[in-house]
């Protein structure tokens, strides 16, 4: 992401979302003017203690991501990761990154499309109403099959995306990123799948997962660039 925003050194970019600040320490040693953006003051105190602590200066803001206090036109650049997802107007918050961007200025964002699970099944159907609980409490849980259109409707061109696409082959290895175990109670308990279904389910992905036959696949990560015109 960083390589794609491309500011030269001294330019201002914005992590929207800056968290803990990791990202905000690596735009700084690229020679950027970091500047970060957060709704949550612990996540900001956190990273106000890593800035200090690696002699970079402090240009923290905490602020609603849908009313960014910066003029027009005043970032080279902004990076978005994984905070789309959570956000309750992902458009709104592009259209404000729209607005602070300089003409030719870069936006980055990564996201998760959680809605991309697969389970390779005999029982398909259960398979899909266990899948369809993957990050079903997350408001925006498949964003980054959208970042496209959003990018193009708030007014940003030469969009580019990339997709991680990832396979499993077997339940420990998916358990890592999702818990199969967890995604098919809820299928269950919301009433997708009878319980003797759903321990079908479960007992037939544990059997491929120890003879070497497990498949499932999940679009872990979206990663787009665009240019403000």
């Amino acid at each position: 992401m960083r390589s794609g925003l491309g500011p030269t050194p001294g330019g201002r970019v914005l992590d929207l979302g800056c968290g803990a600040g990791h990202e905000l320490v690596q735009l700084e040693l690229d020679g950027m003017r970091a500047y970060g953006v957060d709704a949550s003051a612990t996540m900001l105190a956190a990273s106000r203690v890593r800035l200090r602590s690696m002699g970079h200066p402090v240009r923290l803001v905490r602020a609603d991501a849908q009313r960014l206090p910066f003029t027009d036109g005043w970032f080279d650049g902004c990076r978005i990761e994984r905070v789309l997802q959570h956000v309750a107007d992902p458009a709104a918050v592009l259209a404000e990154v729209h607005r602070i961007l300089r003409p030719g200025g870069v936006i980055g964002i990564l996201e998760p499309d959680w809605a991309s699970l697969t389970l390779a099944s005999r029982d398909g159907e259960a398979a899909r109403a266990v899948a369809d609980q993957v990050g079903g409490h997350i408001p925006h849980r498949d964003i980054g099959r959208h970042l496209r259109r959003l990018l193009a409707h708030a007014g940003f061109d030469e969009v580019h995306i990339e997709v991680e696409l990832m396979v499993y082959s077997s339940v420990e290895e998916l358990s890592r990123i999702v818990s199969l175990e967890h995604v098919t109670n809820l299928a269950r308990a919301v009433g997708r799948i009878g319980h003797s279904r759903a321990t079908a389910l479960l007992n037939e992905q544990h059997s491929l997962s120890a003879t070497g036959a497990f498949h499932a696949t999940l679009n872990r990560s979206a990663l787009a660039w665009a240019r403000r015109p």
